[in-house]
């Protein structure tokens, strides 16, 4: 018996959820798929999988296994994968976090790209704004917002997003104009972040403090830039993820002098002592496109 085909024929099923849809995938009859399980669990000692008529389940121990052998053939295929040049050789999943706004606006529109150059690499892409662990979560990459912790993780600085403030032209036609911080202070105000109540607002050599009064609480900007696009108030927003509503007039910059603390954008992984060529390759892309897109590098000042 081959261990490692019998290996992959049981990861197959398990990740199928039949031996007749592993057949199919494997291009084997289902006879030949049942022998090799068979004799994997005859080898091994132990029983894999509940068979039923219907179904089949993991066992104790098939749980243990399956986890095992997932780490076992990705070192075989990542091993495999870094002997050749050719980037169409590197294959396997990468697991990335992202934030919400930058995998809207900067990643998801240009996967077509990363996926013509490395076309045998699949991508699982959670957006969120939370920090999750790494290491706990199964996740290879972040690209996350904010200050970062010191940790094991290389984190690479992309750049400082200036986020700015922008009302609806309704907003503006309702309640009047905002031109001094005396308007802003009596605005309708929503936000996504934790402001503690203020908004801290900086321009080139001053600093202000504004009380977010009134303030509709989101946890989610691209939610809060919806609502502030149907004139519910004045919104903080990065440049790059309102820059086409503010080209196309229905949003509008206020006292686009003036700009929140810039917020650093890094992307975060493992060191490069425990780095897959897969998940490296998706680090330096999503590097090289964030560093190269203008939109990141906008200020509120430059959509006035």
């Amino acid at each position: 018996m081959d261990k490692l085909t019998a290996m992959a024929t049981f990861v197959k099923v398990v990740q199928t959820g039949s031996f007749t849809r592993a057949a199919v995938a494997l291009g084997l009859p289902n006879a030949r798929i049942s022998q090799r399980i068979t004799d994997l669990e005859r080898v091994l000692g132990v029983r894999l999988l509940n068979r039923t008529t219907r179904a089949q389940s993991l066992t104790e121990d098939g749980h243990i296994y399956f986890g095992k052998c997932l780490v076992i053939l990705e070192a075989i295929e990542e091993l495999e994968g870094s002997l050749s040049t050719d980037p169409a050789h590197f294959s396997g999943k990468v697991r990335v976090e992202t934030l919400r706004s930058v995998a809207h606006w900067i990643i998801a529109p240009r996967l077509e790209a990363f996926y013509q150059r490395h076309p045998n690499i699949a991508l699982s892409l959670r957006s969120s704004d939370r920090i999750s662990n790494l290491a706990e979560e199964g996740i290879d990459c972040a690209i996350r917002g904010g200050h970062l912790e010191d940790s094991e993780m290389v984190a690479r600085h992309v750049c400082d997003v200036k986020l700015g403030l922008y009302a609806a032209p309704q907003y503006l036609e309702e309640y009047g104009p905002i031109a001094t911080a005396e308007d802003l202070a009596n605005t309708r105000k929503i936000s996504w972040f934790n402001a503690k109540g203020t908004w801290r607002l900086l321009s080139k050599k001053d600093a202000m403090d504004v009380k977010a009064r009134e303030c509709t609480q989101f946890d989610d900007p691209e939610i809060a830039i919806q609502s502030c696009l149907a004139g519910s108030g004045v919104c903080p927003g990065a440049p790059f993820a309102v820059q086409s509503y503010v080209q196309a007039g229905t949003l509008v910059p206020i006292l686009a002098q003036w700009h929140f603390t810039p917020r650093p954008i890094h992307i975060v992984y493992p060191t490069k002592k425990h780095l897959s060529t897969r998940v490296r390759n998706f680090a330096e892309w999503a590097f090289e496109v964030m560093k190269s897109d203008q939109g990141l590098h906008l200020a509120p000042q430059d959509l006035a």
